[in-house]
């Protein structure tokens, strides 16, 4: 008879602990401010890194003007850059979805499943279900940012079809700044510090 008391007191505690979760679950999920802080403090990285990036660009130049300068970092950090802009975009994208998902949609968020408009990662995809719209230059740069998803952790990603042309520029630094700053208003993300 213990036993079978332990066990329903235990049931109790594990259901209560996953109402618990799925409530903070569907709390984050449908608040775009959860969405925008976590945009915001990938936008604070991708700045904290810009400048190791400049200086990285800057040494090769200062060599070839025979001009002293620090040592030339080992490391670019593009890609690291580029990937957490992705994931700041991805960020920014999904905290302007909740208010557009369907009763049915956000009802499965409340027992704990995540919408299938937001499982994506695929950045041109959630721009577009914010509705906004792209130059060509744009797209070409949102698709770099995509690729470096994988460029920014691994060595390669999953399949050699995926691998394409890396074009590394030190001016995409300000033109993803650029577009951070434009996909942010768009979606009505306010800066942290403001």
């Amino acid at each position: 008879m213990e036993t079978a008391c332990h066990h329903d007191s235990f049931s109790e505690e594990n259901e209560t602990l996953t109402r618990a979760r799925i409530a903070r679950f569907s709390q984050y999920v449908l608040s775009k401010q959860a969405w925008f802080r976590s945009a915001n403090e990938l936008i604070a990285a991708v700045e904290l890194v810009a400048p190791h990036i400049a200086h990285y660009w800057a040494c090769p130049n200062a060599r070839f003007l025979d001009q002293k300068n620090d040592p030339e970092p080992e490391y670019s950090l593009v890609n690291v850059h580029m990937m957490l802009a992705g994931f700041a975009i991805e960020n920014l994208c999904k905290g302007s979805l909740p208010a557009r998902l369907t009763p049915k949609e956000q009802e499965a968020v409340t027992k704990g499943e995540l919408p299938k408009s937001l499982r994506t990662h695929d950045l041109l995809k959630l721009i577009e279900q914010t509705e906004m719209t792209l130059s060509d230059a744009e797209k070409e740069l949102v698709n770099r940012i995509g690729e470096a998803r994988w460029r920014g952790r691994y060595p390669s990603p999953i399949s050699h079809k995926d691998i394409g042309p890396s074009l590394r520029s030190g001016s995409d630094v300000g033109r993803i700044k650029t577009f951070l700053e434009k996909l942010r208003k768009h979606v009505g993300a306010k800066p942290f510090y403001q």
